[in-house]
């Protein structure tokens, strides 16, 4: 019985790591890479922090988008996106960048 306890939990703990929907990673600004913030205002690297518009967006206080847990990283189409403390979800233009 305890053979059974102790699988169970090791499968239930390899599901949990290898579900990889999300996974966290420290956003690092790259220069000549735009960025959307909060799905709204544009956002380009200032040395190492992003400088973005100051549009006033419903979506910028949405707070799916603001409250976001710092760290994890996902995709959303062919965008990367990353929740940024101080900033929100902050994703690529990538998709937007190829089309042109």
């Amino acid at each position: 019985m305890k053979i059974v306890i102790f699988f169970g939990i090791c499968l239930i703990c390899v599901v949990l790591k290898v579900d990889g929907s999300e996974k966290e990673e420290t956003f690092k600004c790259v220069k000549g890479v735009l960025y959307k913030e909060n799905k709204c205002n544009t956002c380009r690297c200032g040395g190492d922090d992003l400088a973005c518009t100051l549009i006033n967006c419903p979506s910028r206080h949405d707070p799916k988008l603001r409250d976001c847990p710092v760290g994890n990283t996902w995709k959303d189409g062919c965008h990367k996106c990353w929740c940024v403390k101080d900033k929100g979800t902050i994703c690529t233009l990538e998709c937007d960048a190829k089309a042109e």
